[in-house]
């Protein structure tokens, strides 16, 4: 597609770990169009993981208001709206928005208010492909003429944000030489993805014990019962619970990005650790690793294979029982604690 931009509006996908995987093809988006002015059109957790970033001169925050967002957008007359989000309401912004192109993928029934239609991967069947979001994304840029061979995920930390962390890690005992472990216990997509606290807090004592490890519990606003569930589990006394401290997604990625290693249910701060340098275990249960493949020689992943893997619930429909959640049930702290020790040892390797 050949096409010349001033100003150019690129909606961002509307969860955190989507946003992060969409760092390669914001990158790549910028230096096909090295003097245009973009804009990041984001919802408010999408946009605090990416500020700041070097692609993008200007972030407005969608908070929701339909006249508000049209209002931004017309007023900056944007030629170009490149659409992350399958969704119609993002096809239906740009449009009321007046961007002279649209681009996206003809999903949810926008086709007719997109001028240039990406057609979505298929299986052979007809259905919808398993396509790593990485590639998904990269295939926007690719329409426009980018280069889409750099697949790295890349995140920055503001100053601000690195001091508090410090200040943090030196409060948990951090000397430079006992490793900062941070746990992510939470996963807003639903209980079907989240590891029990019990397990989790076997895994932190495992580590004490094993390297001395300086453990940080991380929850959302809304999921601080589960990192206090966790706490409450552990039987050593060395756990730094970020949830209970003013905390952000600003501050956390400063946190990850020093730490040794973050451990994390599928959820946004593994793409953000993978994004920052940091190993990272993965604990998988209903999702499907396929769909979001980010390419990270850091990262173990840890799951259990089971009949009804990949069903993508939010909540395990099997009734309570033997079978009940047994895609994250079957999976002992032992292997977490092993994939742990693997990274930790690639970490302090000569």
């Amino acid at each position: 597609m050949a096409v010349e931009c001033d100003r150019i509006v690129i909606f961002a996908p509307n969860w955190v770990g989507d946003a992060v995987m969409f760092t390669p093809a914001l990158r790549a988006i910028r230096a096909r169009f090295p003097r245009a002015r973009i804009a990041l059109l984001a919802r408010p957790a999408p946009a605090a993981v990416l500020t700041p970033n070097p692609w993008t001169d200007e972030i407005l925050v969608d908070r929701g208001g339909w006249w508000a967002n049209v209002r931004a957008l017309r007023e900056r007359r944007f030629d170009l709206a490149i659409l992350a989000p399958n969704s119609f309401r993002s096809a239906l912004l740009a449009f009321l928005g007046r961007a002279g192109r649209r681009i996206g993928y003809v999903r949810d029934g926008r086709g007719l208010l997109l001028t240039d239609r990406l057609p979505p991967p298929r299986a052979p069947d007809g259905s919808l492909a398993i396509v790593p979001a990485l590639t998904y994304y990269l295939n926007l840029a690719t329409a426009l003429g980018a280069d889409a061979s750099d697949r790295r995920m890349e995140l920055a930390v503001d100053d601000d944000d690195a001091a508090w962390a410090e200040g943090v890690l030196a409060e948990a005992g951090t000397d430079g030489k006992r490793p900062a472990v941070v746990l992510n216990p939470g996963a807003s997509f639903g209980p079907a993805k989240q590891y029990p606290p019990d397990r989790f807090a076997a895994v932190a004592d495992a580590l004490i014990d094993r390297h001395d490890a300086a453990i940080l519990i991380n929850a959302a606003p809304d999921e601080q019962h589960v990192a206090d569930a966790v706490a409450g589990a552990m039987t050593r006394p060395t756990a730094l619970n970020l949830a209970r401290m003013d905390n952000s997604l600003g501050r956390l990625k400063a946190v990850v990005k020093r730490a040794a290693l973050l451990i994390t249910n599928d959820t946004g701060p593994r793409h953000v650790a993978a994004a920052l340098g940091t190993p990272v275990v993965t604990i998988f249960g209903p999702t499907d690793p396929g769909r979001t493949t980010i390419d990270y020689d850091r990262e173990r992943i840890v799951r259990a294979v089971v009949p009804c893997q990949f069903c993508q619930k939010p909540r395990c429909p099997l009734p309570s029982g033997p079978e009940h959640h047994q895609c994250l049930l079957n999976i002992a702290p032992a292997d977490v604690i092993a994939a742990a020790d693997e990274l930790l040892a690639l970490d302090v390797s000569p």
